[in-house]
């Protein structure tokens, strides 16, 4: 957290006007096997410790990481140049299936939908901020609220990982 919390500052004290957003994912480890997972005899199995834990024997996340979900939650939000530079514009936490048939989807359980931290809502809040932050209608301020755009014929979007996103770049 420290560092997270010292990057976001020293960013921003940098460069005032810029638009951050951290999306921390975490492996949603269970303790024992996966009942859907037909290759797990094939595969050697580390033993997990109480700190590789992610989701409890209840199927409820465990106590380090409802606490981390805390610490996160009071770095989002920054909202205009002048506020706390060691905030975020936007978090966002992801507690990825690690099961067999559920590999690689987000939980929809953890963070509950009301959170800060949803990810639903992390890409909207950063464009938002964004928006208000890099305005057109602000002609004497160009120099500081020039915004930088995406060429439609630029590589960097017509690759296959681009196209594997499910959202799509903003080009105006």
């Amino acid at each position: 957290m420290e560092e997270t919390v010292g990057e976001c500052t020293n960013l921003h004290i940098t460069y005032p006007a810029l638009v951050l957003g951290y999306l921390f994912v975490v492996r949603a480890n269970r303790s024992g096997p996966d009942e859907h997972d037909e290759v797990a005899e094939r595969r050697p199995r580390r033993r997990m410790t109480a700190n590789d834990l992610a989701i409890g024997p209840d199927g409820n996340p465990v106590e380090t990481i409802v606490r981390f979900h805390s610490a996160l939650c009071s770095l989002t939000g920054r909202r205009g140049i002048r506020d706390d530079v060691s905030r975020y514009e936007a978090v966002s936490l992801a507690m990825i299936d690690v099961r067999t048939r559920q590999a690689g989807q987000p939980l929809p359980m953890f963070p509950p939908e009301d959170s800060p931290l949803h990810m639903e809502r992390f890409f909207d809040l950063l464009y938002l901020r964004y928006d208000e932050r890099y305005v057109y209608s602000a002609p004497d301020l160009r120099s500081k609220t020039r915004r930088i755009e995406w060429s439609p014929d630029s590589p960097a979007l017509s690759s296959p990982l681009a196209s594997s996103l499910d959202y799509g770049v903003r080009l105006e």
